[in-house]
């Protein structure tokens, strides 16, 4: 593939990405065409059937996704700031935008991506529980769930950057949660002398 239709093909999936995440449903061709600056012949060139858009939407996010959890992991010092980090990447990445187009898909089967992700989140769950950033029972579908309820708009017609905004902070706000449960179970309890 060219490089102009290499960048073209991204500019319609980011943008693509973007109008899912905004209007909280399948989004317009013409709507997606005009937002990544293509017109909607090169669209269609690109994505034939609606069906070829919804999944090369849910791979894009899921490889941004499993990709920010690989640096996190690399990258950060602690277990609880990589989880910290890559929940925060999610959102930022779209992630929202797979339990979007999810029931839209006549195909939900994303092997490699599944596996990766799979592995990344496990790794996150150990490195958060070793550093005492969540507790024992932190499991890898947690963080999958987490990030699925995080990530998706709230359909109550704010803007991208407002709904990106609560979502940080109301994830700040699980995060320290669990840090701080964590830290409660630690603490021993003392009986009082008779």
């Amino acid at each position: 593939m060219r490089a102009d239709a290499r960048r073209n093909r991204q500019s319609i999936v980011n943008a693509a990405i973007e109008v899912v995440l905004e209007v909280g449903g399948e989004p317009s061709r013409d709507t997606v065409a005009a937002r990544a600056g293509v017109g909607i012949a090169t669209l269609y060139r690109h994505f034939p059937d609606r069906q070829q858009l919804l999944h090369a939407i849910a791979v894009e996010v899921l490889d941004r996704a499993i990709s920010e959890g690989r640096a996190a992991l690399e990258e950060e010092t602690s277990g609880g700031q990589a989880l910290r980090r890559y929940l925060h990447a999610a959102i930022d990445g779209g992630l929202g935008a797979v339990n979007i187009v999810h029931p839209l898909l006549d195909d939900h089967d994303w092997p490699e991506q599944r596996d990766a992700a799979r592995d990344v989140l496990d790794k996150l769950a150990v490195a958060a529980i070793d550093d005492g950033a969540a507790g024992q029972e932190l499991a890898a579908t947690d963080i999958a769930l987490a990030s699925i309820r995080f990530c998706r708009p709230l359909a109550i017609g704010l803007t991208a950057d407002d709904e990106r905004a609560i979502s940080h902070q109301q994830l700040d706000r699980y995060l320290d949660g669990l840090a701080a449960q964590r830290c409660q179970l630690d603490t021993p309890t003392t009986t009082p002398a008779s």
